[in-house]
């Protein structure tokens, strides 16, 4: 008995060391560790390539404008926009309120005025419920009925309002719309869009290395001048016109990544005719956030531009159906970069 009872006992260890007898493994048998997984890296900087249909109906100036946009945005390299209707709602609250009062300052509203929904774009977005840091918002407005393709034209001939084109927003809202009839002036146009991205959002950007720029290469039909003083605030306010600007961009991904501020010198900027010389220009940019220095033209510190953004403007008109080649080259951050690129006029 004694001897049985140690062998049961012996028994009992054996099985107890291997997991009660059921989970070890055979002599011979393979073992299979299952793979790891390594979920796909997520680029939230990834520009934007499709939206979603928008519920502006057709024939609409709310369509038109959108379109225009999204396809201008897309020929600069900055993603689509997509349609978000509280965005809408506010765009379309100061409408009303510009309407109403007579478009007495562009941005800003008055409390106790009728149709008064905020004090500027972001508080009129929250008011509608849109969450967001901040709301950019664009407006403009001209004589005569349905004349929506001048807005987003007018946007990017421009200084400081073509800054909606290459932001890294993802949402917009727009109200274009023509006004009753004005017993002096008739009826005119305005358009008002309001661009933002959620609170949860990162904004979207292109890979590191590239220039954005307006005229984008190979444009065609450029306006010959800017109304300088049409645009408000007025940039270069002793002259009363200029030539087109031409704006580049040099926000990319590593500057959200890092948080840096650009640094930027320029060798080279300039813009020339066929056979000619490079036409006299000023150079604007935002030297606050970020630093900006040119062997030339010369240079105006202009902290009302985005950062990221130098802009070239020609101190008179320029040729009528003419092709120009703009060329630049410097340095972004330490890093050598160039760009040469042509667009052409339009015929007046």
């Amino acid at each position: 008995m004694g001897n049985r009872n140690k062998l049961a006992l012996s028994l009992l260890f054996t099985l107890t060391a291997c997991g009660g007898g059921g989970g070890g493994s055979a002599p011979g048998q393979q073992v299979i560790t299952p793979p790891v997984v390594t979920p796909p890296v997520v680029d939230v900087n990834e520009l934007v390539s499709t939206v979603a249909t928008p519920t502006y109906a057709a024939g609409t100036g709310n369509i038109a404008v959108f379109n225009a946009i999204n396809a201008l945005r897309d020929k600069l390299g900055s993603g689509l926009l997509s349609q978000n209707t509280a965005l809408d709602q506010a765009a379309l609250a100061h409408w009303n309120y510009l309407d109403i009062n007579t478009i007495v300052s562009l941005h800003s509203e008055t409390e106790g005025k009728r149709g008064f929904t905020g004090v500027d774009a972001t508080a009129r977005a929250k008011a509608a419920g849109y969450t967001s840091a901040y709301v950019d918002e664009v407006i403009f407005g001209t004589n005569g009925a349905d004349n929506f393709a001048g807005c987003v034209a007018s946007w990017a001939n421009s200084v400081y309002h073509i800054g909606v084109l290459f932001s890294g927003m993802r949402d917009i809202g727009i109200s274009a719309l023509t006004t009753k009839d004005d017993p002096v002036f008739g009826k005119y146009t305005v358009c008002v869009a309001d661009f933002s991205m959620g609170t949860s959002k990162s904004e979207q950007l292109p890979a590191d290395g590239t220039i954005r720029t307006y005229p984008y290469a190979d444009q065609t039909g450029v306006p010959i001048v800017f109304y300088n003083q049409a645009e408000s605030p007025t940039p270069l306010p002793d002259y009363q016109e200029l030539g087109t600007p031409v704006t580049l961009n040099f926000k990319t991904k590593s500057f959200v990544a890092a948080g840096a501020k650009p640094s930027i010198t320029i060798s080279q900027l300039s813009i020339t005719p066929p056979g000619g010389q490079p036409v006299a220009a000023r150079i604007l940019a935002n030297t606050t956030n970020g630093s900006v220095s040119t062997s030339g033209p010369e240079l105006t510190r202009d902290d009302r531009m985005a950062a990221y953004t130098v802009t070239i403007v020609p101190v008179t008109r320029m040729l009528a159906n003419t092709i120009y080649t703009v060329s630049f080259s410097g340095m972004v951050n330490g890093a050598t970069v160039s760009k040469s690129w042509k667009f052409t006029t339009a015929a007046n």
